[in-house]
């Protein structure tokens, strides 16, 4: 680590644009309080990393393979649960990766997967905010299109959608290479703009519910079918609101943050924070498919289902075993 330290500082004083990984600003100061930091959260990443990524893929493969999921909803929901995989299998490990590589001195490779890790983590954030955003425009459409609705809200174009939030998300990270401003300048417009969506489409939602419940009292059985099917979209909606909030609540550390490092520059003290704050966001991916099943019955119930067919494929397996002894 002294080595390390000795020789980043050799090259500062020789060529101080060494210290940048590209779009990056890099601190190499190497105290207790970083070493902490770094092998703290490292660890809390390796564990999640795999917590993340199983209960994820659990929730891809549940959707993937029950045909009564292949709706608009849900193939939403999948994209929603991919960035949250992506977290899991890259985010985390690269994270991990790179403090490792810090800590022995390797700055090439440190620069390497601290980049890759950054790129991933702002595309499956822009993912993860724009996906949320649809899912809520998605639910307010089922309440207002009625019986048009499955014939404008299609599998295919909600695919297309899909494709077209994740090159996006991309495309608008990856401009880091190209001027970081532009990125700023996009990341301060779009998270607005994400929270004015979901909330504006929640809001009309629980209005258009209120409606449908007040004529319960006067056409108790005419609407009795179609107050069901508001209920559970309101349901649905309420989901997106947990899920969003999670999110905000998860971000708003890391937010404040990113703030205090565009005043201050990349401080020992912002380095220390981003390495717990960002930990706090990665956790937030692992929280989420235990949102799924407690407010999605649908999602719940293949879950189980899942589990149920594998407990009892274990048990046949076992019997066979000693049947054969």
């Amino acid at each position: 680590m002294v080595d390390f330290v000795m020789t980043i500082s050799t090259v500062n004083m020789n060529n101080t644009s060494l210290l940048h990984c590209s779009f990056l600003s890099v601190n190499v100061e190497q105290t207790k309080d970083t070493f902490i930091a770094g092998l703290l959260t490292s660890i809390l990443n390796a564990v999640f990393s795999m917590m993340t990524t199983t209960a994820n893929f659990i929730i891809l493969y549940v959707i993937w393979k029950k045909q009564e999921l292949h709706s608009p909803s849900f193939i939403l929901l999948f994209s929603l649960a991919a960035s949250d995989l992506v977290v899991g299998v890259i985010c985390q490990p690269f994270f991990v990766a790179y403090h490792i590589a810090e800590f022995v001195g390797n700055f090439n490779a440190y620069c390497v997967l601290r980049i890759i890790q950054h790129l991933f983590s702002y595309t499956t954030t822009s993912v993860s905010l724009a996906t949320l955003s649809g899912i809520s425009i998605d639910r307010l459409l089922a309440l207002t299109l009625h019986l048009r609705y499955n014939t404008v809200v299609t599998f295919n174009r909600i695919a297309l959608i899909n494709f077209a939030i994740w090159l996006g998300s991309a495309a608008v990270v990856f401009s880091n290479f190209w001027k970081a401003t532009v990125f700023i300048s996009l990341a301060v417009a779009g998270l607005p703009l994400t929270f004015i969506v979901t909330a504006f489409s929640t809001f009309k939602i629980f209005q258009i519910v209120r409606r449908h419940q007040r004529q319960i009292s006067q056409q108790q059985r005419s609407v009795e079918h179609t107050t069901v099917n508001v209920l559970k979209l309101r349901k649905s909606s309420v989901t997106v609101l947990y899920v969003y909030g999670l999110i905000i609540i998860f971000y708003l550390p890391l937010l404040v943050t990113v703030f205090v490092y565009d005043s201050t520059g990349y401080t020992t003290r912002v380095k220390i924070a981003l390495d717990y704050v960002t930990t706090v966001v990665f956790i937030g991916s692992f929280l989420n498919p235990f949102v799924y099943c407690w407010r999605m019955r649908e999602i719940r119930r293949a879950v189980k289902n899942v589990f149920r067919m594998n407990q009892n494929e274990v048990t046949s397996l076992q019997s066979r075993t000693m049947s054969r002894q």
